[in-house]
């Protein structure tokens, strides 16, 4: 029998608490007070789960190829289920069925007390699967000591269980699951079922703002939806902790107190988008502290000339660096005391190396700084190789302050090399391992030899105008040799052409801080390659032996080998992202292109 997503998929928004209403009633957001600082919120799950099965991962995993290792992963969980299948006579399916709308999570400050967290779940018209699961637990809360009680509200009726780990509120009430830490949560929701209420947290302008920016291209609604209130939440938490006045009282010398809301959203497979994803920090008016230090520019969409075709991910950004060190030197001197940055940079800084960090270092930079990642064959657990890099207005003069830092602290000096490969001047980390004793047992000895494989070699240096650190010198090489030669090179990339046109058109006239590229296929490739290395088979036969969990995964994928890595790739289509800095905040947006594989 073909083996669907659909169970993967609602094991995994069961986790998550996603959410929507049906049309009879209002939604949650309309429901619970502004007093809510967390809320997660997905419209339909079986509705979000059909859509998941329309992206490409959905595509990819009920392909026919891979069904046989899809369903070995199911067989291993529902394997590891048995046991509590068994003793509860509620199968893995059944729970997994229960969610049939709005499936929504919400923590509620409270005038005294602990905070109050919120579950909604729409069941459908079939409550009899719910209905068992209350009354197990109901039976082995009794068991094991727990106070049962049942009230009425709202025609309503809610069972309170007081155990051990603390009280548990439950009510079923048309036909809409409700769970709450705190009894008089429970009683609140009921009071606004008819979702009127004046102070919801739909009518939060905070809340609402997000929401707003947080849709498709083509005013798409979301499917997902999430919000943090952070200062509010961190009030809640904090107001009977010792020191909490404290924290609180320092946010706003930090600037902190600006940061009103966090949220975003999650769409899926929309008519132009595999998925698309949103992020929106809303902040206060002038900034002040650390979030005056946000200061973003228009960033350049043209990738540098060094950046490889094959780049998993490339992402830059363009400050404003002046602007930057002079929020940072404010907010320090405002702690410490007038002048106390500069002080302390001469102190521990340029009287040690001899060099001068803010001329040299600070205003030497012109404020373009990238990111790239590359995967370096064979795959490993760390092929991921980082790059980043930070374009300078001298290089002469910062490769002569490189060179004093080096040359003033020996114990830098003592375990860097210098080289030239290419355009690229660097020092490169080489710390010489001590040999391990013939003595040292088997699985001690790969443990020590994995650490080793696993510790990067830290680079720094120069190439073209940019001042760069990398995690190893295999990218490094890699980025010079695209710099200097005839290799590739992403600017002249088709599918990233194509997804800046898409960025671009997005933004429109709004000042772009930040330009990200990805290619999905390529991170996927390492994970494929190394869930097929014999390494990771030997780490999960040596966990066989005493894990049943390992034992039946082991099994499973033995007997359903994944496909050939174009079964899956053939689905997956680049990425990529902009972010947005406005009256309102840092708004991020991210989008996956559809492939056709028609």
């Amino acid at each position: 029998m073909k083996f669907r997503l659909t169970p993967l998929l609602g094991l995994l928004l069961s986790a998550m608490l996603v959410s929507s209403g049906w049309a009879e009633r209002p939604n949650a957001a309309r429901i619970v007070s502004d007093q809510t600082f967390a809320f997660l919120r997905v419209a339909n799950t079986p509705d979000f789960i059909a859509k998941m099965e329309q992206t490409a991962i959905g595509k990819a995993a009920n392909d026919p190829q891979m069904q046989p290792f899809v369903s070995g992963i199911w067989q291993t969980l529902k394997q590891s289920a048995a046991n509590a299948e068994e003793r509860s006579g509620i199968k893995l399916e059944e729970l997994l069925s229960i969610p049939q709308g709005e499936l929504a999570a919400g923590m509620v400050a409270m005038q005294e007390g602990n905070p109050g967290v919120v579950i909604f779940c729409d069941l459908g018209e079939d409550t009899r699967v719910i209905e068992r699961v209350v009354s197990l637990l109901e039976t082995v809360a009794g068991n094991d000591g727990a106070l049962i009680e049942r009230s009425e509200f709202k025609d309503a009726e809610i069972t309170l269980i007081r155990g051990n780990n603390g009280p548990l509120a439950i009510c079923i009430h048309e036909n809409v699951l409700l769970l709450s830490n705190r009894i008089e949560v429970v009683e609140d929701t009921l009071e606004h079922w008819s979702g009127d209420r004046e102070d919801s947290l739909a009518s939060d302008d905070r809340f609402s703002t997000i929401v707003s920016s947080s849709r498709g291209t083509k005013d798409e609604p979301a499917q997902l939806i999430w919000y943090i209130n952070p200062i509010d939440g961190l009030r809640t938490i904090t107001k009977n902790q010792s020191g909490g006045s404290y924290v609180m009282g320092f946010l706003p010398v930090l600037g902190l107190d600006g940061v009103k809301a966090i949220g975003g959203s999650y769409i899926a497979a929309t008519e132009d988008f595999d998925t698309i994803g949103h992020l929106h920090i809303m902040l206060e008016r002038p900034r002040t502290g650390v979030i005056e230090m946000i200061a973003l520019k228009n960033a350049s969409t043209e990738p540098e000339g060094w950046v490889p075709e094959d780049v998993t991910n490339y992402m830059t950004s363009n400050w404003d660096v002046e602007k930057s060190y002079g929020a940072l030197e404010n907010l320090y001197d405002s702690i410490f005391g007038d002048g106390k940055l500069a002080e302390d940079i001469d102190r521990r800084i340029n009287q040690r190396t001899g060099i001068d960090f803010k001329t040299e270092i600070i205003d030497n930079l012109e404020g373009k700084f990238t990111l790239v990642q590359w995967y370096e064959p064979p795959a490993r657990i760390n092929s991921q190789a980082t790059f980043v890099a930070a374009k300078i207005k001298d290089r002469a003069m910062m490769q002569k302050t490189l060179d004093r830092i080096v040359e003033s602290l020996p114990r830098l000096n003592d375990v860097v090399e210098k080289r030239n490969f290419g355009d690229a001047t660097f020092y490169q980390a080489n710390v010489a391992d001590a040999p391990i004793p013939e003595d040292v047992p088997e699985d001690r000895r790969r443990r020590m030899e994995n650490r080793r494989a696993l510790r990067p070699t830290p680079c720094f240096g120069l190439i073209g105008d940019y001042l760069f650190f990398a995690d190893r010198p295999g990218i490094v090489e890699h980025v010079t040799m695209t710099y200097g030669g005839d290799a590739p090179r992403l600017a002249e990339d088709l599918s990233f052409k194509l997804v800046l046109n898409k960025l671009q058109d997005h933004a429109g006239e709004r000042k772009v801080a930040m330009v990200s590229f990805a290619r999905p296929e390529e991170s996927l490739r390492m994970v494929y390659e190394l869930v097929q290395a014999e390494s990771t088979k030997n780490f999960i036969g040596q966990r066989a032996e005493r894990n049943d969990f390992f034992k039946n995964l082991q099994g499973n994928l033995d007997a359903n080998p994944l496909p050939d890595f174009n079964v899956i790739s053939q689905y997956l289509a680049p990425s990529g992202a902009i972010m947005v800095d406005d009256e309102t905040g840092l708004h991020w947006i991210g989008f996956s292109l559809k492939r056709d594989t028609e």
